[in-house]
């Protein structure tokens, strides 16, 4: 390859492992910031609790 084309695949890779490199950076704040919400909710597992309370209110089979 001629010294001009070496440099711009060169570039466009480093272009490429700088933007996989802010999207990991987007995704990690992302995880962080949905984390941080679930804590704070007061319960580890609020989905799990609101579905095993709404099992447990359900009315049983009716007596015949």
């Amino acid at each position: 390859m001629f010294p001009p084309i070496v440099t711009d695949v060169g570039q466009a890779r480093l272009d490429d492992l700088y933007r996989q490199a802010r999207r990991d950076a987007l995704v990690r704040a992302a995880r962080h910031a949905r984390r941080a919400a679930k804590q704070q909710s007061g319960h580890p597992r609020p989905g799990i609790l609101a579905a095993v309370s709404a099992l447990a209110r359900r009315p049983g089979p009716a007596a015949s």
